[in-house]
C-alpha cells in the first residue's frame, strides 16, 4: 500500500466519501420526488469508474514505458515522486566515472625492502613496473586481496600478473578510508593520507608532492605502509562517462535545478573530474554517513532530492533519498535492493528520461481525473435537470472509461519525454 503514487491514494480517500455521498443523494433525491427510477439512475449514474481507474492506468501504463527503455520503477509512488525532482546527487567513482579504474602510477618512496615480493615467486617479466614498483605492488595487493572496493580491482589485475598474492590475516577495512591487514608479523595499511595520519604512519617527504600531481590529474591516489612507514603511493584513473554532459543538459529541460557530485576523494581530485563535466558542486572526502547528512541537508533546505549511486558506501544515501536511483549494469546488490529505481544500462541519460516520463505520467493522470469528474458531475446535473437518462447516461459514462483508457495507453507509444 505504501507503493501507491499519492495521486491514487488521494483518490482512494476521495472515494471513501464519494460513495457515501452519492448513496445519500440518490436517496434523498429518491424521497423527496417519491421516484424510484429518478433515484437509481442517479445511483448508477454516479459511479465513479472512470475516476477510479484514472490514476492506476496512467501508472500501469508509465511503469511499462519506463521498463521498456530500461529503467525498473519499483511502484508507483516512485514514478510519481519522480516528476517532483529538483535536486540530484551523484556519486563519482562507478555512476559519474566509468567505473572501469586503471592503474596508472606506482611510485616507490624507498628502495628495495627486505622481506618484500620474493623475486623468485615472481611469474611473468615486468616491461612496465621496475624491481621497486613490484614492491609496492606486492605490499598493496596483500591488503587489497580481502576488498572488495572497485579500486582494489586494478591493483590486484597488476600483481596478480606478475606474482601469486599471498593471504594475509587480520584484515580490517575502515569504510571510506583504507585498509589494514598482518602479513607474517608485518603490519600493512593502504589507504588515503587522512588514514594514515590517523595511524600513526611516518610521512615520507615526498609524499604530499606526489598527491597533488595525481589528484590534479583527476586520478585517485592511495598509499602504501608498511610498519609504519609509507612504502609507496598508486595512482588510480577512472575515467568519466561520454555521456554525463549530455545528462546535465537534458537534467535542466526536465526541472532539476541543482546537481552536486558527493565522493570520498579528495577535494582536489573530485574538482578536476567535476570541471571535465562540468559540474560546480562538489562535496569531497566524504564517508557514507557524510553522503547522508549531505542528503538530508538538500532535504531540509526544500529540494526534492534524488540520490544516483552503485555501491555499497550509497545505500545509506539512496535509502534517505526522496528517490534512489541504482545503476543496475555496474551497481552492488545492496545499492540495487535500496533504490527505487534502477537502471539497467550505464546510460546516465536515463535519469533524465525517467523525470521525464514521471512528468509525462502526472500529465497524463491530471487529465484522466478532469475527464472523469467532468462527466461525472455534467451526468448528474443533467439526472437531476431531467435531461439525461439511465440508457444515455450509462453510454457517456462507459465512453469516459473508454476515453481514460485509451488516454493512459498513449504513454505506451510516448518516444520523447526530454
Amino acid at each position: 500500500p505504501e507503493e501507491k503514487a499519492p495521486t491514487q491514494r488521494f483518490i482512494e480517500w476521495f472515494g471513501s466519501w464519494y460513495t457515501p455521498a452519492i448513496i445519500a443523494l440518490s436517496a434523498a433525491a429518491g424521497l423527496l420526488t417519491q421516484d424510484a427510477h429518478l433515484a437509481l439512475t442517479l445511483l448508477v449514474i454516479g459511479c465513479p469508474g472512470a475516476l477510479v481507474i484514472s490514476t492506476p492506468v496512467s501508472i500501469v501504463a508509465g511503469i511499462g514505458q519506463a521498463a521498456k527503455r530500461g529503467i525498473l520503477i519499483k511502484g508507483g509512488e516512485y514514478l510519481e515522486t519522480a516528476g517532483k525532482i529538483t535536486a540530484l546527487a551523484l556519486d563519482k567513482t562507478g555512476t559519474i566515472t566509468e567505473g572501469k579504474p586503471q592503474l596508472t602510477d606506482v611510485i616507490s618512496l624507498i628502495p628495495i625492502m627486505a622481506g618484500a615480493a620474493d623475486r623468485s615467486s615472481i611469474h611473468a617479466d615486468s616491461d612496465r613496473w621496475s624491481a621497486d614498483q613490484q614492491d609496492v605492488l606486492y605490499w598493496a595487493a596483500i591488503a587489497e586481496a580481502g576488498s572488495g572496493h572497485p579500486l582494489a580491482r586494478p591493483i590486484l589485475a597488476e600483481a596478480s600478473a606478475l606474482f601469486d598474492i599471498p593471504h594475509a590475516d587480520d584484515f580490517a577495512n575502515h569504510t571510506g578510508k583504507g585498509i589494514q591487514v598482518r602479513y607474517q608479523g608485518r603490519d600493512i595499511l593502504v589507504g588515503s593520507s587522512a588514514f594514515m595520519r590517523a595511524a600513526g604512519v611516518e610521512s615520507h617527504p615526498e609524499t604530499q608532492a606526489h598527491l597533488e600531481r595525481l589528484s590534479s590529474d583527476g586520478k585517485t591516489a592511495v598509499i602504501t605502509a608498511v610498519d609504519g612507514l609509507e612504502v609507496g603511493v598508486l595512482g588510480i584513473t577512472d575515467p568519466p562517462r561520454a555521456n554525463v554532459e549530455a545528462m546535465l543538459h537534458s537534467l535542466k529541460a526536465v526541472g532539476v535545478k541543482h546537481v552536486v557530485m558527493l565522493t570520498g576523494d579528495d577535494e582536489r581530485t573530485a574538482q578536476a573530474i567535476a570541471r571535465k563535466v562540468g559540474i560546480s558542486d562538489v562535496r569531497a572526502r566524504l564517508l557514507p554517513e557524510d553522503k547522508l547528512k549531505h542528503i538530508r541537508q538538500l532535504q531540509a533546505d526544500g529540494a526534492v532530492v534524488a540520490m544516483v549511486g552503485d555501491g555499497i558506501n550509497d545505500a545509506p544515501a539512496l535509502a534517505a533519498a526522496d528517490i534512489g536511483i541504482a545503476m543496475g549494469a555496474a551497481g552492488t546488490d545492496v545499492a540495487i535492493e535500496t533504490a527505487d529505481i534502477a537502471l539497467m544500462s550505464d546510460d546516465l541519460r536515463k535519469i533524465p528520461e525517467a523525470i521525464g516520463l514521471s512528468k509525462a505520467t502526472l500529465r497524463n493522470i491530471r487529465q484522466n481525473v478532469l475527464i472523469a469528474l467532468l462527466t461525472v458531475g455534467g451526468l448528474l446535473a443533467g439526472v437531476l435537470l431531467g435531461k439525461v437518462h439511465m440508457a444515455g447516461g450509462m453510454f457517456i459514462h462507459e465512453l469516459s472509461v473508454l476515453v481514460v483508457i485509451l488516454n493512459g495507453m498513449r504513454l505506451l507509444r510516448v518516444k520523447h519525454v526530454v
